[in-house]
């Protein structure tokens, strides 16, 4: 080979030798030959001591070069031996070596492994400059590492670089280590250039990596944590996993912080502590259970299992082991033994069976519902429970769903111990072991009688009314829209009659919904009772019932059809007292197709039909006319309209005197509502009330006037006017829908106006409905201090029984009883009896519709307090009544009855 081993450079040079040798020799002749004269002058024998002289000389030399010629020898072996070595190693060695020319940088030499990794032989490395094969990954030359070597500052260098073989194949990392060899006898100064494969370290260091990688998955994937204690340095160390799982972020904690004692719950502490000390004294393994704080605060269950390690000494050194996180085995442990309680204490029957469908195991409800105990049933199969009404192919198409999915569901008959044969809602399942191989089956059945029950009772409810039994709203709506179908395909003439009950709610108020509901049912089954065959019937509401009367020749058939049912409906229901009770009917009619051509239209019709029979009186029927259309449209419009009214203050307050009889004083006014539409101008109150009360914008309406009227009362008290009682009117729907005595007291909060000042006006239908609500209204608004009249007294229905039950404090006597005193005796009696009845009962009397002397002249001879009406003044507007009022106060200006009634 032609790397050479330089030789070890000698102590001694061959000179140096040489001259030594002479050197010792000339000391031992003429050392020995001046002892031999000092010794042995003139001795016989001193030519014998010359010669033993130079024979030892001989001797001693002879030896000497004996043992420097097998120094030599050895060392020429062992040299040999090192050198054979070295080329052995250099040839087979991992790494690529070569010999680098410091200056010029030129390959001097290279082993084979290099060659191989450059991909050109020696010949051809020899003069390539070193750093144009094997160059830095970056690109920049170590230069000034090189200095420092050749300069003496550092002893090698190392770095990465590339190979990059010439046949252009793939390039390889490796690590060069460069040294300085100094120049030798035969070997001039060098570098020594070491390269060793970066990719077998790489992967070495990668299948290190990856062990300790695959080493900490299999760890987290245990569900452990690693914790280590050092008992001589008392410091503790915590991997990853395990502050993961104590739910703690951030850094490690501070090596002698014993996080693990320090989270353990109060109640563990020593028990745990005892078990620590127990496996450091004794060597005993370390294995507890504990709970420990989780970072979320909670307290969770762990498993701890540990050992201690002993130094060289014997002496305990460390204390280490891993946690194991508790909760989701406990959990899954928890949720297993309440599945047990569940399946023990379900509702549902629970089977197990074998593969061959051998019963193993029941629960108690299987037991309570079947009839039968696990003991009965071992060694039986589910055929006992067959109930006989399913045949084969039920079963086959149950078991293929078995085969296909391992589990069928749906509902099947069984048989009871005692014969019972009942519907039940089953699931079975199979279960497999690992090998997938059906080892049990589960079965889980409900009873499903009351709830086959249930669906039956459902399905009755959804077509039909619970109370009567009669077709729903939506199932006579589809039923009446197949008919009206088939009668556009045949031609044929059909009307609906809508019934609705008169007084119903009387019925409901005087004797209690119990015996309206028997009523309902009579007059029900009544009308049924009428029907032709194909009629149909249906409720649609709460006292609403409609009728489809089918093949018509004309209008007159609807009309007889609607008499029949008058006059069935009129038949009288008697309490178990023998009380009769008669609810009648009024009718609204819609024909077809004279009317209306499909269902909704012609309900709508005979809806719309039923207000023209009520306006006609109890007991009647009305056929549907457009008008009655063009009616609800109108009503839809000013409701519209009253709302948007309301939103933009387009509603004002009129005012109307109300007079002192005796002195001609005004000492009250009744507020009334006027709406002033930018479109049509004036809109009566007789338009918009109505509508205001049936559409339910009564009750913001109401409000407003309040607020209004209270807040007018006090800008007039503030300009300096005489204090006036103002009366606002309270309708029935308002009285229904409205808290109005919160809102009064709103309102007299609000604007500052006196209690005793304001006065509620109520009819007597209010009182006579709800009569004990009315009360209980009444007396809050008592407490308030307001003012109660009941308006148009004489045409309600209030008794003086009822009256006086209520805290009221005017009686209003209604117009129709003043128009036409003196003229019409009765009433002028009337109005006698209504003011004499009032001030018996302790009540002012106040007379509405007031227009001429003689009226109240009348009123004055029988004693009434108060009048109003065109006599004195129209309703005016605020601006105008406290003109009125600042002119009945000035002097001369006489008695308000004097005031022009065509104001």
């Amino acid at each position: 080979m032609d790397f050479d081993i330089p030789e070890q450079k000698s102590r001694m040079t061959p000179l140096w030798g040489m001259f030594l040798y002479l050197t010792v020799g000339t000391v031992w002749v003429v050392v020995g030959d001046a002892l031999l004269d000092h010794w042995a002058a003139g001795s016989p024998h001193l030519a014998r001591w010359q010669l033993a002289k130079g024979w030892l000389f001989v001797l001693l030399t002879g030896l000497l070069a004996w043992w420097l010629l097998v120094r030599m020898r050895r060392a020429e072996q062992l040299r040999s031996a090192l050198s054979h070595e070295l080329a052995q190693v250099v040839r087979h060695a991992p790494a690529g070596i070569a010999r680098v020319d410091p200056h010029s940088l030129q390959i001097l030499w290279a082993n084979e492994r290099l060659c191989t990794w450059l991909e050109l032989p020696l010949h051809a490395l020899r003069g390539r400059r070193f750093s144009d094969l094997v160059v830095p990954p970056d690109g920049i030359p170590s230069a000034q590492q090189l200095e420092e070597l050749l300069a003496g500052r550092i002893e090698r260098y190392q770095g990465e670089r590339v190979c990059q073989p010439a046949g252009g194949g793939e390039q390889l990392p490796v690590l060069c280590n460069v040294s300085l060899v100094p120049a030798a006898e035969g070997m001039p100064e060098h570098l020594v250039c070491v390269l060793q494969d970066m990719g077998e370290i790489g992967a070495a260091r990668a299948a290190l990596a990856h062990s300790q990688r695959v080493l900490g998955q299999a760890l987290e994937g245990s569900g452990s944590g690693l914790w280590d204690w050092d008992l001589l340095q008392q410091r503790s160390t915590y991997s990853p996993g395990l502050l993961r799982l104590l739910g703690l972020a951030g850094p490690q904690p501070e090596p002698g912080h014993l996080l693990l004692l320090q989270r353990l719950h109060p109640d563990d502490l020593e028990r745990v502590r005892a078990a620590v000390e127990q496996a450091i004294a004794t060597g005993e393994a370390f294995e507890v259970t504990a709970r420990l704080q989780h970072g979320s605060g909670e307290w969770r269950w762990f498993h701890a299992r540990g050992q201690r390690h002993l130094d060289a000494d014997g002496q305990p050194e460390r204390f280490s082991g891993i946690l194991t996180d508790l909760s989701a085995r406990r959990a899954a442990e928890e949720r297993q033994r309440l599945a047990a309680t569940v399946v023990d204490n379900t509702i549902e029957g629970v089977v197990v069976t074998d593969a061959q469908m051998q019963i193993l195991s029941v629960n108690a409800a299987f037991t309570r519902l079947m009839g039968y105990t696990e003991q009965e049933l071992q060694g039986h199969t589910p055929r006992l429970f067959k109930s006989g009404r399913h045949g084969k192919e039920f079963y086959q198409l149950m078991w293929d769903a078995m085969q296909r999915t391992g589990h069928w569901q749906g509902e099947i008959w069984n048989r009871r111990k005692n014969g019972e044969i009942f519907p039940e809602r089953m699931s079975l399942s199979e279960v497999r072991d690992g090998q997938g191989e059906v080892t049990h089956y589960v079965c889980m059945f409900t009873d499903i009688s009351e709830e086959k029950q249930q669906q039956e009772r459902l399905e009755f409810l959804a077509h039909c009314d619970p109370l009567t039994g009669l077709a729903n709203r939506l199932w006579f709506g589809e039923q009446l829209q197949g008919v009206v179908q088939q009668a556009q395909a045949s031609g044929e003439r059909l009307a609906v009659l809508l019934l609705n009950l008169d007084r119903f709610k009387d019925v409901n108020g005087s004797y209690g919904h119990t015996v309206g509901d028997q009523v309902l049912q009579h007059i029900a089954q009544q009308v049924r009772s009428e029907l032709r065959p194909g009629d149909l019937i249906g409720r649609l509401a709460g006292d609403e019932i409609a009728v489809v009367a089918r093949h018509l020749r004309h209008a007159d058939g609807a009309a007889a059809v609607a008499r029949n049912l008058i006059g069935a409906a009129a038949r009288p229901w008697h309490t178990p007292d023998g009380v009769a009770v008669v609810v009648g009917v009024s009718i609204g009619i819609c024909l077809y197709p004279e009317h209306a051509d499909n269902a909704q239209h012609l309900l709508q019709g005979a809806h719309a039909a039923v207000y023209g029979a009520k306006a006609r009186g109890r007991g009647a029927y009305c056929f549907f006319s457009e008008q009655m259309t063009q009616d609800a449209r109108e009503r839809l419009r000013i409701e519209a309209r009253l709302r948007l009214a309301l939103a933009r203050q387009q509603l004002q307050l009129y005012y109307q005197p109300q007079v002192d009889v005796a002195s001609g004083r005004i000492v009250g006014a009744e507020a009334l509502v006027r709406w002033f539409d930018p479109e049509e101008g004036m809109i009566s109150p007789a338009r918009f009330i109505p509508v205001a009360e049936s559409s339910g914008v009564i009750g913001a309406l109401g409000d407003w006037v309040l607020r209004e009227a209270c807040r007018q009362g006090r800008s007039w008290q503030d300009a300096g006017l005489p204090r006036l009682r103002i009366a606002v009117n309270v309708s029935p729907r308002q009285f229904q829908v409205n808290d109005v005595a919160g809102s009064a007291a709103q309102a007299l909060a609000a604007s500052g106006f006196s209690a005793r000042n304001l006065e509620l006006e109520l009819t007597e239908s209010v009182l006579a409905e709800r009569p004990e609500e009315a009360r209980q209204t009444l007396l809050r608004l008592h407490e308030l201090g307001v003012t109660i009249a009941v308006d148009d007294f004489g045409t309600g229905y209030s008794s003086l029984a009822q009256l006086k039950r209520f805290p009221i404090d005017v009686l209003k006597i209604d117009q129709s009883f003043t128009r036409d005193v003196p003229a019409s005796g009765d009433d002028m009696a009337i109005s006698a009896a209504i003011i004499a009845m009032g001030h018996s009962l302790g009540l002012q009397v106040v007379a509405e519709g007031v227009e001429t002397p003689a009226q109240l002249d009348f009123l004055r001879e029988r004693g009434c307090d108060l009048y109003q009406g065109y006599l004195c003044s129209r309703p005016l507007p605020a601006d105008e009544f406290a003109a009125l009022l600042r002119a009945s106060l000035e002097p001369g200006a006489g008695a308000a009855g004097g005031i022009d009634s065509r104001r």
